[in-house]
């Protein structure tokens, strides 16, 4: 029986919260000796604001966001998960398909994510509130509309759950679809 409930993700390590203090802190270093610097202030200037810029992309993506993750229902009754990001008081669906669209999930250390080359024609999405993080998981889904490999930094048990829930709702759905018929 598929159950609607929420789950809050936290990053698993700190290389994203370093990585930004070490970019704001080189920022404000070349920005302050461009001012100093005789010849080719410029220069440095521009990369002090290339690191700026990288600081930022770390928090924006990285710091700064609170990921959910919700196995609901649509207002058909379809099960869905959908992937939630808040930012502030802004929050974002960034990912909302139908559980019966989940065709394989696999478990995935860092090396292996990092060998993996996505089919062509497949879309690639990330929703990993972790910069690099040691497990992940990646959904193949299909639909009408697109197929698409999406990685999520979830638990072994919250995958078994979300695998037992995909079978479940295929099921469903077909035995809808010989109804209709």
């Amino acid at each position: 029986m598929i159950r609607e409930f929420s789950v809050k993700l936290k990053a698993t390590n700190s290389k994203a919260r370093t990585a930004f203090i070490a970019s704001m802190l080189i920022a404000f270093a070349l920005i302050a000796a461009s001012s100093v610097v005789p010849l080719y202030h410029g220069v440095v200037a521009l990369v002090g604001m290339v690191f700026l810029v990288a600081a930022v992309t770390i928090y924006t993506k990285y710091v700064s966001p609170i990921y959910y993750y919700d196995i609901t229902f649509d207002c058909e009754g379809t099960p869905l998960l959908v992937v939630r990001q808040l930012i502030g008081k802004r929050e974002t669906t960034l990912c909302r398909i139908g559980l019966a669209e989940i065709v394989k999930i696999e478990r995935e250390e860092k090396a292996a994510r990092r060998a993996h080359k996505t089919p062509y024609g497949f879309r690639k999405y990330s929703y990993s509130p972790t910069l690099d993080p040691e497990l992940t998981y990646r959904l193949t889904t299909m639909s009408r509309y697109e197929k698409a490999e999406i990685i999520l930094e979830i638990n072994d048990s919250f995958a078994q759950m979300l695998k037992e829930y995909s079978t479940e709702a295929r099921e469903l759905s077909a035995a809808l679809d010989d109804d209709e018929y």
